[in-house]
């Protein structure tokens, strides 16, 4: 493959899924050339790089063709978003290119605005992932500014709900694995929304689309919206634990 124009390696690992691919931007045009993606849960960081490997050979590409890398950031898997934070960081150094990332609830966001004609005639679109114990992650955007309506957070799934009533009549497409919850609560109400697609990981296309086009942050840092399920041990459970050995 030619070396004209940017070559972004886009990489995923906040969700179920394992994603990877190369796509250029050239003369203004963003063209995604390879992609894997494989849902694996768990075990990202043994099947990371050889999917790499695998999208640079389906493009004919070597990591010295490679002029940046990006990934996603979260709102995830802990361990996830760290493997792939440490992989682009590690490339980018490694290759001395930059290294971005993306937020996973924008790149959701991106997916449908780059979707179907009704859904871009849309004024409104809210990226929803199920974030465990009745909580969601949520991001609104107006369509076709990118204006950020609701930042990147997370909320109880009701006070979900709630922020997001008030824009049900001005076309609000919801997307995301927690979009036909948030939907049915609507419609309990009487408020219409439009579920577009219930993936829950984001586009890795839409990935580099976004980091191509500049909506990427550098350098990446994982984007925590939830505390870790492992809790610190306090000074009484670790007493007792040196009772017992």
């Amino acid at each position: 493959m030619s070396r004209a124009g940017v070559m972004l390696l886009a990489l995923d690992t906040a969700g179920p899924f394992c994603a990877v691919a190369l796509a250029t931007l050239e003369d203004g045009k963003i063209n995604c050339h390879a992609r894997r993606e494989v849902e694996i849960g768990r075990g990202h960081a043994e099947r990371l790089f050889p999917l790499i490997e695998e999208c640079l050979a389906d493009a004919s590409a070597t990591y010295s063709d490679l002029t940046a890398v990006a990934t996603t950031l979260g709102p995830g898997s802990f361990t996830g978003i760290r493997i792939g934070v440490a992989a682009a960081r590690g490339l980018a150094l490694a290759l001395q290119i930059p290294a971005l990332g993306v937020d996973v609830l924008e790149a959701l966001c991106e997916g449908v605005r780059h979707g179907e004609a009704a859904h871009r005639a849309a004024g409104l679109v809210a990226a929803i992932l199920d974030a465990g114990r009745g909580n969601v992650f949520l991001r609104m955007e107006e369509i076709s500014s990118r204006e950020e309506i609701i930042a990147s957070q997370r909320e109880v799934q009701d006070e979900a709900a709630a922020f997001l009533a008030p824009y049900a009549f001005e076309g609000l497409v919801l997307c995301g694995a927690g979009a036909n919850g948030i939907a049915g609560m609507l419609a309990a109400d009487g408020l219409p929304a439009i579920v577009a697609d219930a993936r829950p990981s984001a586009d890795i296309a839409m990935v580099a689309r976004l980091a191509l086009s500049g909506h990427a942050v550098s350098p990446p840092r994982p984007l925590y919206l939830r505390p870790p399920d492992a809790k610190p041990q306090t000074d009484k459970s670790l007493r007792r634990r040196l009772k017992t050995s």
